[in-house]
């Protein structure tokens, strides 16, 4: 996990890229294979959803935050998200496997500023994201139940620091954004409601680490941000 600021536009490009060659790949006919019948199809989604989390900053040496050392300063963060996804897909028997690749936008938000001691503030946003990730579930009948993980990236922007009168004290304080590669795991269940046609729910955990901070006497905090999704979405089978 780690910033990509540098390259932050290469890696929703990459991401780009992969849904374009998800889409224009072929589906393949079914086959025999070692007695079992091996059926390959490709999937495309629109989703839309909820999204929450957290982004809670450490101050190491209290002097960031100006406050005891180890002070901390906790921000909720919520939104809603949608995005498009791409997957390739593998079934033997009950058992289906594959690889998707999602982009979208986060829409999670949050501040919090506490006037009162400790007089410190926070701020968080996340906005483009995409995933790549591994899927291996179990159907039954129409439905199956999938688990998934890979690796994840976001764009962001972060402002902490310390509060003097109620304003942003210029020297304690410090402002972020651009990329982070992170990593995600989750879970669903879709329904085929017809040959083409399947809908899926959906839950995803984001982590993305930890995002350095220094204000401007070099002090420093560490800010660690993650995310939960649930979506909903809409899947033609090609």
């Amino acid at each position: 996990m780690g910033d990509f600021d540098e390259t932050s536009n290469y890696c929703v490009h990459f991401l780009d890229l992969c849904l374009r060659r998800i889409v224009r790949g072929r589906c393949g006919h079914d086959r025999d294979a070692g007695g079992f019948q091996l059926v390959r199809w490709l999937c495309r989604y629109h989703n839309a959803g909820y999204g929450w989390g957290s982004a809670d900053a450490v101050d190491p040496s209290g002097n960031f935050f100006e406050e005891d050392a180890g002070q901390t300063l906790d921000v909720s963060t919520d939104g809603f998200l949608g995005g498009v996804q791409a997957g390739y897909n593998w079934q033997s028997g009950a058992f289906v496997y594959g690889v998707e690749a999602d982009l979208g936008y986060l829409g999670v938000r949050g501040d919090n500023f506490v006037v009162e001691s400790p007089d410190n503030f926070g701020s968080t946003k996340l906005g483009v994201y995409g995933d790549l990730t591994a899927r291996l579930g179990f159907a039954a009948d129409t439905l199956l139940i999938y688990a998934k993980g890979g690796a994840a990236a976001t764009h962001y922007k972060v402002s902490y620091g310390d509060l003097d009168g109620g304003d942003p004290d210029p020297d304690n304080n410090a402002s972020k954004s651009g990329g982070r590669f992170g990593y995600t795991v989750g879970g669903g269940v879709e329904w085929a409601v017809s040959d083409k046609w399947t809908t899926k729910l959906e839950y995803q955990y984001f982590d993305f680490g930890k995002v350095d901070l220094s204000d401007l006497d070099g002090d420093e905090a560490k800010v660690k941000i993650d995310a939960h999704t649930i979506k909903i979405g809409l899947n033609y089978k090609f």
